[in-house]
């Protein structure tokens, strides 16, 4: 009994932890949460499965915080299709591929770009200042091909997925920060997490006894940390945003050499 309750103890503080942060970076609960729930002897498809169905209530928390202080939230019509229709089969195919083969040079690739990325985002001046007017046909195909790429992640690695899919509708879709970060609240963390959670749980078993737990402390971390961003100017989310992605990539080469 005892130490159930210091596991639970420890779920709260980690997973409050890990998606207060994401909410303000726009990414990165996976790289704290996950890893906790196999320390805490949770097998790895049932980990993966764990995290996603508690991580739906990421982007629940951030869009509640977010309506109560703003309003409704405006979204992009043509981003929010791409990462419903045609993002939804990548994660799908991903969350299939990783509960029977788990790739250690994938994690440590995308740990290399996510440190690259994180480098890049900070040092580029004026990096999600704002958003472009007009979105050219190129600008629109590459960051589809992008997006789709960083669904299979979602469904598979699960880790970084967030933090991608936020740098590419900053860099490429040309939204401003704060508006991809929430955009990768709602469709990441909830919507793609959903399916992959569906996915998962159909082929792996999801530790349920943990789940309300998870629930709470994410709803918690992600309604605090979207109050945060919402008042925090662009420059410090960016350098929150940034130092994130470079420690989130140094985290998951580690594990995956360790």
């Amino acid at each position: 009994m005892l130490d159930e309750i210091i596991r639970q103890s420890l779920l709260f503080i980690g997973t409050f932890a890990a998606n207060l942060f994401a909410s303000v970076s726009g990414g990165g609960a996976g790289f704290v949460q996950f890893p906790l729930l196999i320390l805490l002897g949770l097998p790895f498809a049932s980990a993966l499965g764990s995290h996603k169905v508690a991580v739906v209530f990421l982007g629940i928390g951030a869009l509640t915080k977010q309506r109560r202080m703003h309003g409704q939230f405006i979204f992009d019509r043509q981003v929010a299709l791409i990462m419903t229709v045609l993002c939804i089969p990548a994660v799908i195919s991903g969350s299939l591929i990783i509960v029977k083969v788990p790739t250690q040079q994938a994690e440590i690739i995308l740990g290399g770009i996510t440190v690259a990325a994180g480098i890049y985002s900070l040092l580029k001046k004026g990096f999600g200042s704002k958003c472009i007017e007009t979105r050219s046909l190129m600008r629109t195909l590459l960051g589809t091909l992008c997006m789709i790429t960083v669904g299979m992640f979602s469904g598979s690695l699960s880790s970084g997925a967030g933090l991608f899919a936020t740098l590419t509708l900053v860099g490429i879709f040309g939204l401003d920060l704060k508006s991809a970060i929430l955009h990768t609240m709602v469709f990441v963390a909830t919507i793609w997490n959903a399916v992959g959670a569906v996915t998962i749980g159909m082929v792996a078993p999801i530790h349920w006894q943990w789940i309300p737990t998870m629930i709470i402390a994410t709803l918690m971390g992600s309604y605090i940390g979207t109050s945060l961003l919402i008042k925090m100017p662009v420059r410090g989310v960016k350098v929150i945003f940034s130092l994130v992605a470079i420690l989130s990539g140094f985290t998951l080469i580690y594990t995956a050499l360790r």
